[in-house]
């Protein structure tokens, strides 16, 4: 019974949030959580996760929010930036704590703004439908420090519907038609993580705090004929305008014995973003 009251809640936080950059997600070091909720017994438990079980589920959810995304734009668009929120739902198979493939599927809520002829134009969007998957894999352990190098590289289509498209400030003036909103984006980013025990009470408390640098670029095409003028307003194909940024994080369990963790992520340069997720292992 507990299992299925778990997975409900896990599916019902997948709908509360609405997204667009790639999170890196936490879990820069793919060997915890160490211990499976649905082991039933706590010696079974350890054994099966230490020795048995090679191959490992994991379920988790992530919440973003971009508060801004700078484009590189040619022809006449020009300040071309993305705001919005997401949140995904991610399922991934861990192999012997080296090799992590993923999927994500979420929803997004996004806003493209640029400046095209004069004017300000901005594209709202509805919630819709995104789907992404990746990798991530274990380069290196260095025994005397317990530092992990980590490489996570994955890809995210987007494709929403408008909601609403302004010029110059005025909805009605925009009127849109063939509308496309599809944006398409990669990153690659390498971790390093260290893991750490903070005894508090008779509770002991563990914390992985990584940081790393992420490369990373987008192909944003947004575009929509105004009715009546028939002019044409396009963000063009736009681009990250920077593709090399940072990223901090921290992954936190209640215990060694715990099977489920915390994560925040916050990144920098190439994007303003933040990020809350949880990840559970069954």
């Amino acid at each position: 019974m507990r299992k299925y009251i778990v997975m409900t809640v896990i599916f019902s936080l997948f709908f509360v949030g609405t997204s667009f950059a790639l999170t890196v997600g936490g879990q820069a070091d793919m060997s915890i959580p160490e211990t499976s909720f649905f082991s039933k017994d706590r010696a079974v438990e350890d054994t099966l996760d230490s020795y048995e079980a090679d191959v490992k589920v994991k379920a988790g959810f992530d919440v973003e929010f971009i508060s801004e995304k700078n484009l590189k734009t040619s022809f006449e668009t020009t300040k071309a930036k993305i705001e919005g929120q997401n949140a995904n739902l991610k399922f991934s198979m861990n192999y012997s704590d080296v090799l992590e493939p993923y999927v994500k599927i979420g929803t997004s809520d996004l806003k493209v703004k640029w400046e095209q002829n004069g004017y300000d134009v901005v594209v709202d969007t509805k919630p819709g439908f995104v789907l992404g998957g990746g990798i991530k894999a274990k380069l290196w352990e260095f025994a005397s420090t317990g530092i992990k190098l980590t490489i996570d590289g994955q890809y995210k289509d987007t494709q929403l519907d408008f909601d609403t498209a302004e010029v110059g400030g005025s909805t009605s003036f925009a009127s849109a038609t063939s509308e496309t909103f599809n944006i398409k984006e990669w990153q690659i980013s390498l971790l390093a993580s260290k893991k750490y025990i903070f005894p508090i009470g008779a509770q002991n408390y563990y914390a992985v705090p990584y940081m790393g640098l992420t490369c990373s670029d987008s192909d944003v095409n947004v575009h929509f004929t105004q009715s009546g003028t028939e002019l044409v307003y396009s963000t063009y194909n736009a681009g990250d305008k920077n593709t090399i940024g940072i990223v901090l994080g921290c992954d936190m369990m209640p215990s060694l014995m715990s099977w489920y963790l915390f994560s925040f992520e916050l990144r920098l340069i190439n994007e303003t973003a933040f990020t809350l997720s949880g990840t559970a292992k069954f």
